[in-house]
């Protein structure tokens, strides 16, 4: 899974691989380890919620996907998942997920688990 964050914006993009994880065990965590004790963790997961949301507590960012809206989505060629939420500023927060496909202006990229453009 590949995170960028950028101006109250958080997008994921997910691989072939993280797709199976979240289809068989409900969740897929990165994790970024800073130093001894400290690290900050991203977890994609399906949860019995209403809406695509987001949360952070401690150290853990947590990306929640409604669970047949989901396993839809896991199903099917449907590319990304996208939704808004307040945030208590101005700007609400952006979330996106997002099929991971190989990347055109990085040709030596192993593209072995991405997601390939149909057509």
């Amino acid at each position: 899974m590949k995170i960028r964050c950028h101006a109250n914006s958080i997008r994921l993009r997910v691989r072939k691989s993280d797709l199976e994880a979240l289809n068989e065990g409900g969740a897929v965590r990165e994790e970024v380890t800073f130093a001894p004790g400290q690290s900050l963790i991203f977890e994609l997961r399906l949860a019995e919620v209403q809406a695509l949301t987001a949360s952070f507590r401690g150290n853990l960012a947590t990306v929640s996907v409604p669970m047949q809206l989901g396993r839809q989505w896991i199903a099917t060629d449907e590319v990304g998942l996208e939704a808004h939420q307040e945030a208590g500023t101005s700007t609400p927060l952006h979330l996106l997920i997002e099929k991971d496909f190989p990347c055109k202006h990085q040709p030596t990229e192993d593209k072995q688990d991405t997601f390939q453009e149909l057509g």
